[in-house]
């Protein structure tokens, strides 16, 4: 990263104003000590507006995101380094949105930002679907996506439930990565494709990622519990399919069947959807399975083995959670299909005639598939709208797991299960001794519908303990529709 000389305050010399950033590079303001040589970091986040003041200071702007971006003034501190203050706010302004996602209570948006090239940044919203919070960012700067010539729905994001999106990713000699971020500020967690290229993300939720090769392959990339990177669980030749919880879903052997594998074990599932095809996109939601051949299509519900037509045509689909969201091209409206057994079509939303963003689902709309609203752009520059998809949710219920048991535990290395859940949740995690005595409670609210404690062995009163425990997880459905969740398991400590 190219700097250049902005300001001398005291004894430091001040640099920034960078030429150009690169992906994974954080632009940011530093100092460099004209007696020793030693450099360090005065503002992260801050881009341009830099220069000196007439009483031997300086001014910079900085901050996290443009809803949080303000100048500060530098000065010396009286032994040798520099303090900064923040002295004024910058009005925000409104930046790009250039791709938008929804998961389990949590509106990510992909876009440039003061202080870095692009990155994603979100907004947690209630229970009704409302911002709830200020406007937080989930990565560090990235380097742009690669779009496909006249690929009309780029850049692909696909958030997973979990807390993570999901992205492609081109390298120099033109592989593609498959690549999470979310959980932080700073970590970017890949997965090459063994060359493939010209891909698309096909799905995915939680830990699993779908990918569909240009070469004609499909992977599914598994991005576990504290993996450092992502690796490939399974390739196999790209057809239709879906990710939901720990299941892949493909078409079976016969006509208008539907097989499932279960991604840990191998096993599988075949159920008879009634499409009179092989289907050419296959979606999952819960116990819903939606099918289509272009010229027909319908949603199985393995719960009660209801078959329901719906309309078809050629525009995007987004099954969700109880309904079916299609985009008309012509009249340019947002329909919910379905949500009680038979199709009813209502419309929702009228799209803008113009688009910031040219994208389909998950470009210029998406919806949350774990129990929550629809998101669109609204034909505003940067401004996203949010509408309530008016359908009762599922009952809170469990899609994945990996409450691993470790045989020691402590401060720096603790437990740290994940429960995947298809809708957010608050919990309370108890630990009980080989007595049934309850010795430590855990509460929190889940990251996205993924319920992700910690638990550092020690007890409620700080002692640390050891042996056999029984925990008990009970989740709490965050929009009251439904009775609570409760999980239990065993684990032993050295």
């Amino acid at each position: 990263m190219r700097t250049q000389l902005e300001a001398v305050v005291g004894d430091q010399l001040l640099l920034g104003n960078p030429m150009f950033v690169t992906g994974g590079a954080e632009a940011a303001l530093t100092a460099r000590s004209l007696l020793t040589g030693a450099t360090g970091t005065v503002l992260t986040s801050s881009f341009g507006g830099i220069g000196p003041t007439l009483d031997g200071g300086a001014l910079a702007t900085a901050g996290p995101s443009s809803l949080d971006w303000n100048i500060h003034r530098i000065t010396p501190d009286g032994s040798g380094g520099l303090t900064t203050a923040a002295v004024a706010e910058v009005p925000a302004a409104a930046t790009g949105v250039q791709g938008l996602a929804v998961a389990g209570g949590e509106l990510f948006f992909y876009g440039a930002t003061p202080g870095a090239s692009l990155r994603y940044s979100s907004f947690q919203l209630d229970a009704a679907g409302r911002p709830d919070g200020p406007q937080t960012r989930r990565s560090p700067g990235l380097s742009p996506s690669t779009c496909l010539t006249g690929d009309a729905a780029c850049p692909q994001l696909e958030a997973l439930g979990d807390g993570r999106v999901s992205h492609l990713w081109t390298g120099e000699t033109g592989q593609e990565s498959v690549v999470t971020v979310g959980l932080d500020t700073t970590t970017v967690l890949g997965a090459p494709t063994d060359g493939d290229s010209s891909g698309r993300i096909g799905g995915g939720t939680g830990r699993y990622v779908l990918y569909n090769g240009g070469s004609g392959k499909q992977r599914v990339v598994d991005f576990p519990r504290a993996a450092t990177a992502g690796e490939t669980a399974l390739t196999r030749d790209r057809a239709a399919a879906a990710v939901w919880g720990q299941t892949l879903w493909v078409p079976g052997g016969t006509q208008g069947q539907v097989t499932g594998r279960n991604l840990k074990t191998g096993t599988t599932t075949t159920v008879a959807t009634g499409a009179p095809c092989t289907p050419t996109d296959i979606q999952a939601v819960n116990t819903w399975l939606y099918w289509s051949c272009g010229s027909s299509a319908g949603v199985y519900d393995r719960a009660t083995q209801r078959r329901i037509t719906v309309p078809a045509d050629h525009g995007p689909a987004r099954l969700a959670d109880g309904f079916l969201l299609r985009e008309n091209r012509t009249t340019r409206e947002l329909l919910s299909d379905f949500h009680t057994g038979t199709a009813a079509i209502r419309t929702l939303v009228k799209l803008p005639v113009t688009d910031q963003n040219t994208g389909g689902s998950n470009g210029r709309w998406a919806v949350d598939r774990f129990g929550g609203p629809i998101a669109y752009l609204n034909g505003t520059y940067g401004e996203v709208s949010i509408v309530p998809s008016g359908v009762p949710t599922s009952p809170l219920a469990q899609m994945e797991a990996q409450a691993h048991s470790p045989s020691v535990i402590g401060r720096s290395f603790p437990w740290t299960p994940v429960w995947q859940l298809n809708k957010p949740s608050t919990w309370a995690l108890t630990l009980a001794n080989s007595s049934g005595k309850i010795v430590r409670t855990l509460t929190g609210s889940s990251t996205g519908a993924a319920v992700r404690p910690a638990w550092d062995g020690t007890t409620d009163s700080g002692g640390a303990t050891g042996g056999a425990y029984t925990w008990k997880l009970t989740a709490h459905p965050r929009d009251g529709q439904g009775p609570d969740l409760t999980l239990s398991g065993t684990m032993t400590l050295g």
